[in-house]
């Protein structure tokens, strides 16, 4: 309802005529600066109640008002996105209807307050919502709001951009609107979430996410469908930032954690999951957030999910740490040791206000004990002996309170407190790694104590590790140890029972099969920690013959995994091993399944890596062998096998482990970049990190790139088409082609050099710039070369690509020359149709006759070039393209027939120099005349074939067949004539 007029000073019929000055000055002040916009709109609301006073029933004053704010707001609709004079106007609407929208909640309220008739409470409660529902500001919104609708569909972008933006900031305070209007503005803004602009599309989410209800489906559905599947950045985060959260669209939020942008998972873990309390969470939702955070390879990411622990959760947690950590779920997750490390990492004063008394020692829970050791390895990581001195328990304790823990560990009955105890066991044996062990009771109490764990039949693997890097620690030397552990497996083999035991002979074979298992993994554990060489002498040996072979020969396929593993590390410690049972891996590879096939390959790269294939395939015959075994691997249809060959070959090759790298680089590249490896992100993740560490670390590495780079764009050329066929998303050809280039750049090489201040390596070191530059000109040359029977599509690349290759005045002469011949020959083949590479040749042609330092073709020299014997190979390869059609040679054999026909029936014999040298003045009768010719003019298109010197031939052939004609018809003539005599 409108105000009391008797406020409205000044209002009168000048009003009217006023507002086109008064409502241009408001803007036009507004559109300079943001601080007074709340002065201005107050102002345009004084103005606007002006104007209702003038005539309250017929509004005619407060619609001349909005027909004059229309129009100038007009003037804004059309202004492009980031103006910041327009972007202030359209806060301005904002802060204006949020203005009037106070207003009027602040009449109604002092209306309420006015009124002391209890007794009409019901008539002014049904007036009250009358006038809720129809006041000066929501009469003015809902004309506004009908206005911009009609621009949703306007044919211009801008307009469609600003309509969405205003209604989407003044939504929020349009209070209640026509039922009908609500549901209209729905469907226009549901239309507009799918514009073709992106940035209409982010105001179009941002006023949908203002509708949101539970009850509307649709809306709900359709913002869901954003988050998830809009190709904008952009428009996903301003969905994810407005968004309702609750029970059904919390878990599309989490989702966002991982999104292809970066930006918009830092959003999750700072700007959304910071304010929600994670007990809302279960701990599966905990668990997949933390661990896509954590391990993030973006460091902002990384960072932000610390921030939203440290910040969020531990605030939620009453700065409770070990209650934060009982919601971490410490024992089953994989990622608890991770935040935890990172939270004290950025939150030092953490840990370092962290005491643990004696009490804390004797109640150990997975919870205490977990923080324990996570701010033990804390002060580790960091080398802070005080910390850790003060801190740390001494051996003897250490011992006593693992004891305990294995005496309640055997007196649990339960399996989900036994778990908690062997997290507690394990927890505590990671603390005693980190021990120094000064007194030597405790040395003694924990290595007597260690042994004794190692005979516990039910010991975890885990506990193994632990324990046998303890025993390490306790060993004088390495001979030490594997005393120790030698005696260990001695104990535990003699805990197998025997046939004179009175037990069934199934449980015999199964209790005997897990006693070997353990002593096998105890084994394993040895030979990880040992780098003495194995002699017939010693204890590993002897546990190799006693243990692993009887494994590896054993019919149990779980005692071939562990024993092919165990037998593996055996040889890396012995050259001589390793070459007498490669044949053994081999055959583990080719005809082993799951683990032991994964078990044998594993062997074959490291053993490959360890002494060269060329080192290790004489025992196979040749080195052939080994690397046909490892390529047929690449090609498994097990993406993890995949994965893991790949990771092996790359390791292979950056240690110059490959006896012939070319080929083997070229299947990576090949792999690298095909379609049916796009799911495989181990692979991809691998050989993206590999490829330019590779080519950038010698030039040895770069050689070898340049010599694959044109064979690989090549290869590749048939199977991305058929990608983008099919429109799968996936590089081009073109920019494998520019990516590989990058990689093969010298000049690159030269940079990273000099940024680190360290000299080129290996060979390459007192290389000259110019000798690098050498075998980058040679792609340029094996492209050229490719273009004349390359397809359509991959000729096309290959000349746009001439262009991004660097060839400078660095590079030779004779390249330059070869270059020319080449580009020049191609260019007059008629075979690069399209525009765009006639003009990438074209400008490439311009540039290698400027780096010759020549002002045109004509400027050439070929008859210079034909007498350098570095040019020879280039102009046979321009011969040879004659050779291509089928008719040619059948022509060429007519015509030397004829030519050896001297008149009498015998033919002239051309042998020894004479053959040669007739052999060179045809190539320059050939060659010269075609280049000097086409150098000066077009070719016309009746001569448009395949090469210079068949267009040549081409050309001798009409002109000798004109002459033959005019003798024909010469001779008719004779024979006429004499009919007509006669």
């Amino acid at each position: 309802m409108p105000t009391n007029p008797s406020k409205s000073k000044g209002a009168g019929p000048d009003t009217i005529s006023s507002l086109r000055s008064v409502i241009p000055g408001i803007f036009d002040a507004a559109q300079h600066s943001a601080t007074g916009h709340r002065k201005h709109a107050v102002a345009l609301h004084k103005l606007q109640e002006q104007c209702h006073s003038l005539d309250p029933k017929d509004l005619t004053g407060e619609t001349a008002f909005t027909q004059e704010f229309i129009r100038n707001l007009n003037k804004v609709l059309a202004i492009k996105k980031r103006e910041p004079s327009a972007d202030k106007i359209v806060k301005l609407v904002a802060i204006f209807v949020q203005v009037g929208h106070d207003m009027d909640a602040k009449a109604k309220t002092q209306r309420n307050g006015d009124s002391d008739d209890v007794f009409s409470d019901e008539n002014r409660a049904d007036d009250d919502e009358e006038d809720a529902d129809d006041t000066m500001t929501s009469r003015f919104a809902e004309t506004l709001i009908r206005y911009l609708l009609q621009g949703f569909q306007a044919k211009e972008k801008m307009t469609r951009m600003r309509c969405c933006q205003i209604v989407a900031m003044s939504i929020t305070n349009l209070g209640a609107i026509d039922e009908d209007l609500y549901f209209e503005l729905i469907r226009k803004l549901i239309e507009r979430v799918r514009d073709k602009e992106s940035s209409i599309r982010v105001h179009a989410a941002i006023a949908l996410t203002r509708l949101q209800s539970n009850d509307d489906v649709e809306v709900n559905e359709t913002l869901v469908n954003l988050m998830q599947n809009d190709p904008s950045a952009e428009v996903r985060r301003a969905v994810l930032l407005n968004i309702e959260k609750n029970a059904s669209t919390l878990p599309f939020v989490l989702e966002r954690a991982r999104d292809v942008d970066a930006t918009n998972r830092k959003c999750v873990f700072v700007k959304v999951m910071t304010a929600i309390d994670y007990r809302l969470l279960s701990i599966e939702d905990r668990e997949r957030l933390l661990v896509a955070g954590i391990n993030d390879r973006d460091s902002g990411v990384r960072r932000a999910c610390v921030r939203m622990v440290g910040e969020g959760w531990l605030t939620f947690a009453g700065e409770n740490l070990l209650e934060l950590t009982a919601a971490l779920d410490v024992v089953d997750s994989p990622a608890a040791g991770k935040v935890m490390q990172a939270l004290f990492a950025a939150y030092t004063e953490i840990p370092e206000n962290l005491s643990f008394d004696n009490e804390l020692w004797n109640t150990l829970t997975p919870e205490v004990v977990f923080v324990i050791r996570a701010t033990l390895e804390f002060f580790a990581e960091r080398h802070d002996s005080d910390q850790l001195d003060k801190h740390l328990p001494d051996g003897m304790r250490l011992a006593q309170l693992l004891e305990t823990m294995g005496a309640k560990l055997e007196a649990e009955a339960e399996d989900e407190q036994r778990a908690d105890h062997e997290f507690v066991i394990h927890q505590l044996l990671l603390i005693a790694r980190m021990s120094d062990f000064p007194d030597e009771l405790g040395r003694r109490a924990m290595l007597t104590l260690m042994r004794k764990m190692l005979l516990v039949p039910e010991i975890p693997e885990n506990n193994i590790e632990a324990v046998s890097d303890i025993i390490r620690k306790l060993s004088v030397s390495e001979q030490d140890f594997v005393r120790i552990m030698v005696e260990v497996v001695s104990d535990v083999r003699e805990m197998a029972p025997s046939t004179s035991d009175d037990l069934p002979p199934e449980r015999i074979r199964l209790e005997t099969l897990l006693v070997s298992i353990k002593c096998l993994i105890i084994i394993k554990y040895i030979l990880q920690r040992c780098f003495d060489s194995l002699s017939d002498g010693s204890a590993m040996y002897a546990l190799l013959t006693e243990c692993v072979v009887p494994a590896v020969q054993s019919s149990e396929t779980v005692l071939q995994e562990y024993g092919i593993e165990c037998l593996a590390l055996c040889c890396l410690l012995d050259r001589n091993l390793a070459t007498d049972n490669i044949a053994l891996f081999a055959q583990a590879v080719r005809q082993g399944a799951g683990e032991l096939h994964a078990r044998g390959l594993a062997a074959l790269l490291d053993l490959a890596l360890m002494y060269g294939i060329a080192g290790l395939g004489s025992a196979l015959g040749s080195s052939d062998v080994l690397v046909d075994i490892l390529v047929k691997e690449l090609h498994s249809e097990d993406e993890k096998t995949q994965a893991t060959v790949a990771e092996g070959l790359a390791r292979l090759l950056y240690a110059h482990r490959v006896p012939e790298p070319a080929p083997m680089l070229e299947k990576l590249l090949i792999l690298y970049y095909h379609p049916d490896t796009a799911s495989n992100d181990a692979l991809r993740q691998c050989l993206a990190y590999f490829f330019p560490a590779f080519s950038y670390m010698s030039n040895e590495n770069q050689v070898l790139m340049q010599q694959v780079a044109v064979s690989t764009v090549c290869k590749l050329g048939s199977v991305l088409k058929q990608q983008s066929t099919e429109g799968q998303s996936g590089a081009t050809q073109g920019q494998v082609a520019h990516q590989i280039i990058t990689w093969c750049d010298p000049r690159i090489l030269d940079a990273i050099g000099s940024m680190n201040s360290t000299s080129m390596t290996g060979s390459s070191g007192g290389l000259r710039v110019a000798a690098r530059m050498s075998s980058y000109a040679q792609i340029a040359i094996d492209a050229l070369k490719k273009t004349f029977t390359a397809t359509p599509n991959t000729r096309k690349v290959l000349v746009q690509a001439l262009n991004k290759l660097a060839i400078d005045d660095t590079v030779s002469v004779v390249q330059l020359q070869q270059l020319f011949v080449l580009a020049r020959t191609l260019s007059q083949q008629e075979l690069v149709t399209d525009m765009i590479t006639r003009n990438a040749l074209a400008r490439f042609e311009a540039s290698l006759l400027k780096l010759l330092d020549v002002e045109c073709a004509d400027g050439i020299n070929l008859e210079a070039w034909l007498e350098e014997p570095e040019m020879a190979s280039v102009f046979e390869f321009v011969s040879s393209l004659d050779e291509d059609a089928p008719g040619d040679n059948d022509e060429d054999e007519d015509e030397e027939e004829d030519g050896n026909d001297d008149g009498d029936g015998r033919g002239s014999a051309v042998t020894g120099s004479d053959s040669e040298a007739s052999e060179s003045r045809m190539a320059e009768e050939r060659v010269l005349p075609a280049m000097s010719l086409r150098s000066r003019m077009p070719v016309p298109a009746k001569y448009a074939t395949r090469s210079p010197m068949k267009r040549a031939r081409e050309e001798r052939l009409e002109e000798l067949t004109r002459e033959i004609d005019e003798l024909l018809e010469s001779d008719d003539e004779d024979e006429d004539n004499e009919y007509l005599s006669s």
